[in-house]
């Protein structure tokens, strides 16, 4: 028995039930967030979600959740950080709620707005990484400059780098 390639270079798109969906990321919903976390994002009716993420190389090397205790909501921010871990963050960010909504059948329609709730949180995160990664110093090319030295705060800083 062979099952579809679940990785981002594969063109098959996984097939995912909002159960199989709910319990991987009942699970992934209580792990502990990544450094660079996103805004927490909340719709209308309460309901929140908020992404961390970590990049390699400017593809996302993985993906964490909190969401509120809503099964649907849980299930498509499960979908995204399935999905979308190994992609390029910039495509990531281009990833449309109507992708989620196709990718994952038998939501009822009523429900289906929780898809741009997690896309929502997922940009918002997305969209912190790229400013925190742009936000560093820029390398000066001299090694003694370039060294990771702490400042008091512990923030990477040139000026205790030279002591």
């Amino acid at each position: 028995m062979t099952a579809a390639c679940r990785e981002a270079c594969c063109s098959v798109t996984p097939r995912f039930t909002v159960a199989e969906l709910f319990e991987r990321g009942f699970r992934r919903n209580r792990q502990e967030l990544l450094a660079v976390q996103g805004e927490t994002i909340v719709d209308a009716e309460g309901n929140s979600a908020r992404f961390s993420v970590q990049l390699d190389g400017g593809k996302i090397a993985e993906l964490r959740f909190r969401a509120s205790s809503c099964t649907t909501l849980i299930a498509y921010s499960e979908a995204l950080a399935e999905l979308l871990t190994g992609f390029d963050a910039a495509m990531a960010a281009q990833y449309a709620p109507q992708n989620l909504v196709a990718a994952l059948p038998g939501v009822h329609p009523l429900k289906q707005n929780r898809a741009v709730l997690a896309v929502a949180a997922l940009r918002a995160a997305l969209l912190t990484a790229a400013t925190h990664h742009t936000a560093r110093p820029r390398e000066s090319g001299d090694p003694a400059l370039d060294s990771p030295h702490s400042a008091p705060n512990g923030e990477r800083s040139l000026a205790y780098a030279r002591e």
